[in-house]
């Protein structure tokens, strides 16, 4: 694992190389105006409109990157292939969230790699942002305001009880949620306000895409509408 290379005090955008919704994206830059180029991410970018500060990874993917350097981008190597590009990512750089498009869809293993990153660092803030669909881990506790009808799948990565929750189609009070007994998917808001407890970590929350400005406001973000 290498040093952290940059701290920022403000959301970042992130890209990958796997399937991203372009208008998420660019509003993902209206929030987290510095932007990280992941790998093979950096072939997504347009250089007369985006402008990478970091380019990180094993670099094996990467196309032009002296175009990048020119216009002054820094390059980050990690050749360990112990993590993904994605999680040397987010060991390299810190910032208090991550708004990580590209890590979903396109390839089913990248996807998995993606969720369980999120997983394995519960401690940074991080949105995948997929073309039809978010995804953050849910540590705990967790209320947000969302509209009534909204799906809302929970997917446990490992054994999570469900406490307490309000506002849901399907109550997870008492459920022992883990990937090969109980899951949480295609559950249902039925109240403006929801709120879900649980014990333990290791879950994922998916909900559609047009969530994302509410969900940003649970991180602290005023939402650009």
């Amino acid at each position: 694992m290498t040093a952290v290379v940059q701290k920022f005090n403000k959301p970042i955008s992130i890209i990958g190389a796997g399937d991203f919704n372009p208008e998420i994206f660019e509003y993902s830059l209206t929030i987290g105006k510095d932007l990280i180029a992941v790998d093979g991410g950096l072939n997504h970018l347009n250089p007369a409109h985006h402008f990478p500060r970091w380019i990180i990874g094993d670099l094996d993917s990467a196309k032009n990157i002296q175009i990048w350097v020119d216009k002054g981008s820094k390059l980050s190597k990690v050749s360990e292939q112990e993590s993904t590009d994605f999680e040397k990512c987010l060991y390299s750089v810190d910032a208090p969230l991550y708004l990580a498009n590209g890590f979903l869809g396109l390839r089913l293993d990248h996807t998995l790699a993606s969720c369980s990153a999120l997983i394995k660092r519960k401690d940074k803030n991080i949105i995948l942002l997929g073309k039809k669909d978010l995804i953050i881990h849910v540590d705990e506790l967790i209320s947000l305001e969302l509209e009534v009808g909204t799906r809302f799948s929970l997917f446990p990565f490992k054994e999570v009880l469900g406490l307490t929750s309000y506002g849901l189609k399907y109550n997870i009070s008492g459920v022992y949620f883990s990937p090969d007994s109980i899951i949480g998917t295609s559950n249902e808001v039925t109240s403006p306000k929801v709120e879900i407890s649980l014990r333990g970590s290791g879950m994922l929350l998916i909900l559609p895409i047009c969530c994302l400005p509410r969900i940003l406001k649970t991180y602290g973000v005023l939402p650009l509408i």
